[in-house]
């Protein structure tokens, strides 16, 4: 049976989150309010929908948070945009 395009953008989206799975986070685990995986998955979609900064990405967060949680929980919503700096700044570029 053919997918639904729903279908298929949902399966391409888990297979992109997997390619991050070995990824470290540098956050000491009992501070981590948003899952890596969220973050990584808010931005995607964000720049893919034209955000150009952190600011942006933020907003979109706000705005889009149930589109987001057709893909995960996004249980505690989504970080601002100092909270994705700074993450973004304590990752490994490599």
């Amino acid at each position: 049976m053919a997918q639904t395009q729903a279908e298929q953008a949902f399966d391409q989206v888990v297979e992109w989150l997997e390619h991050f799975e070995d990824m470290d986070d540098p956050r000491q685990p009992g501070k981590v309010w948003y899952p890596l995986d969220e973050v990584l998955l808010l931005c995607l979609v964000a720049v893919l929908a034209g955000a150009e900064s952190w600011v942006e990405i933020a907003e979109f967060g706000k705005k889009k948070t149930d589109l987001l949680r057709r893909f995960r929980p996004f249980a505690k919503g989504t970080p601002s945009h100092d909270q994705l700096g700074d993450l973004f700044a304590a990752l490994d570029a490599e």
